[in-house]
């Protein structure tokens, strides 16, 4: 199980598992995702300034995530006990439905996280929306503590809930 930056002859794959998602996660009351968000221009840009990750297992990729340094305005409001120039934010994250439950979400959280400590980052910053109930529950279990709830759009009906992970860093 291997996670790495996506190339641009992934980006297919990553369609995919975005379009398979995409009805589950609306069947679940989560409309965060759309046919609309997030499409293929939102993941050539991801891909193109190194962003995109895939994670593979036997030569297939099983999902995919974004980390990055870009922390929306709406972080600037929230509690962070790690400042934004000290940690990385994560967006973006999928795994094939049909390789849900097989604990590819712990693992490649866990490979992020491995790669920012060994980065130098202390932390990294995420946020969901707060009707994605299976990531906060992913979060949660991964150690990840609830920092509080923002906007991340005009549209204030529209709550997320932003989380962290604090590295223990060796001194």
């Amino acid at each position: 199980m291997t996670l790495r930056k996506a190339e641009r002859n992934d980006l297919a794959r990553v369609m995919e598992i975005t379009r398979a998602v995409v009805p589950l996660m609306q069947a679940a009351g989560n409309t965060q995702w759309s046919d609309a968000y997030p499409g293929l221009p939102r993941f050539e840009q991801d891909c193109n300034n190194g962003s995109l990750h895939v994670y593979e297992e036997k030569g297939g990729i099983m999902g995919f995530v974004v980390v990055d340094d870009e922390h929306p305005e709406a972080y600037g409001k929230i509690g962070w006990e790690v400042p934004q120039s000290k940690s990385a934010a994560m967006h973006r994250m999928a795994v094939d439905p049909q390789s849900q439950g097989k604990g590819f979400a712990g693992h490649m959280v866990k490979s992020v996280e491995s790669m920012l400590v060994d980065a130098g980052y202390a932390g990294i910053h995420t946020d969901t929306s707060l009707e994605n109930e299976k990531m906060q529950h992913q979060f949660e279990k991964r150690g990840f503590e609830f920092r509080g709830r923002l906007h991340l759009d005009e549209n204030e009906d529209d709550w997320y809930v932003a989380y962290e992970k604090v590295f223990k860093m060796d001194k």
